[in-house]
């Protein structure tokens, strides 16, 4: 992979970002997880409105996964 692949992959994942932020629910951003109260990092605020740390949002995309599987 070249610096242009990279530039590439770089801008398609920012993009990514910034349509999930327009789809997400209205949700008010936290410094805290309010599932498990462990300090949200300043990246992924950044990144996206949350108010879930990297490890809670992990476990409820694999429940909905699984959720969705199971129909």
């Amino acid at each position: 992979m070249d610096l242009a692949d990279s530039a590439q992959q770089e801008m398609e994942h920012h993009e990514a970002l910034q349509i999930a932020n327009l789809k997400r629910p209205d949700v008010v951003p936290t410094d805290e997880c309010v599932e498990c109260g462990n300090e949200i990092s300043e990246g992924r605020k950044k990144a996206i409105k949350t108010n879930l740390c990297i490890g809670c949002a992990e476990m409820r995309e694999l429940r909905s996964r699984n959720y969705a599987t199971r129909r």
